[in-house]
């Protein structure tokens, strides 16, 4: 027997609906895949944790079904990528950075006056100053900042603390470790990866992408840009800059940019 017309409408609204759903999921990959400013290459749609459905390239399948995670997958497409997008980050978390690296700017705001600076292995002298701000100028060296302190060990060519300049006939040594600071700049930091614990803010990728973090944690890769921490903001950390990929993971969502 075959159904009543009302059946036979019933089915055709649903098959209906399946087919738009299905039509718009498309274009929305679509979309994202071929839009300019970043790719949304692998997108982990993850409600609560329930669903972990991954697209990625035809291509990078091959390397999952070798063992390979997601992550590791997408880390070595970003380090083939040779387009960057522009990356704005506001957060309530600071990094863990340990890395040797070439700055073109450094500015350091801090009243803890017991840590000694060595500058070309002489102790510099801040005797009754309640607050510096030292300057430093085309760093090359080691740098090692957390939440708690910051450290450098390298080279600069030019340093004033308070104004006042510490000239040198060639490079200027510059030396402190664990200095408990109020705000730090830092002014065309390269750094190749940067991970960020869970925390809320904001993220902007180019001109098409702003989310919200809820307690999500970040990482950012082959980001090139300006890099504040200041403690008596209302923001605790800004980032602002270009990148080639970004890594967002939460208890909602998790989403690889590139």
């Amino acid at each position: 027997m075959s159904g009543s017309p009302q059946e036979k409408g019933h089915h055709t609204r649903f098959y209906i609906v399946m087919a738009t759903l299905i039509v718009g999921a498309i274009v929305f990959l679509l979309y994202f895949n071929d839009a300019k400013e970043f790719n949304l290459t692998s997108a982990i749609v993850g409600v609560a944790g329930n669903v972990t459905e991954k697209v990625v390239p035809n291509d990078k399948l091959n390397d999952l079904n070798d063992g390979k995670t997601l992550q590791e997958v997408f880390s070595e497409s970003v380090q083939k990528n040779p387009r960057e997008v522009d990356v704005a980050l506001s957060f309530d978390q600071v990094p863990k950075i340990k890395k040797q690296a070439r700055i073109k700017d450094i500015e350091l705001k801090f009243d803890d006056l017991t840590t000694k600076i060595n500058v070309n292995n002489d102790k510099l002298e801040l005797n009754n100053l309640q607050e510096v701000t030292l300057s430093i100028k085309s760093f090359s060296g080691d740098i090692s900042l957390d939440s708690k302190g910051f450290s450098l060990d390298g080279t600069a060519r030019i340093i004033r603390a308070n104004d006042i300049a510490l000239s040198s006939a060639g490079q200027i040594k510059i030396r402190f470790s664990d200095l408990k600071y109020k705000a730090v700049t830092f002014d065309e930091i390269e750094l190749e990866q940067l991970d960020l614990p869970p925390g809320d803010g904001s993220l902007t990728v180019g001109e098409k992408f702003n989310y919200a973090l809820n307690q999500d944690g970040l990482k950012i890769y082959l980001f090139n840009g300006k890099f504040v921490v200041d403690r008596d903001a209302e923001v605790l950390l800004n980032l602002e800059g270009v990148a080639k990929g970004i890594t967002v993971s939460g208890g909602l969502l998790d989403l690889n940019l590139q």
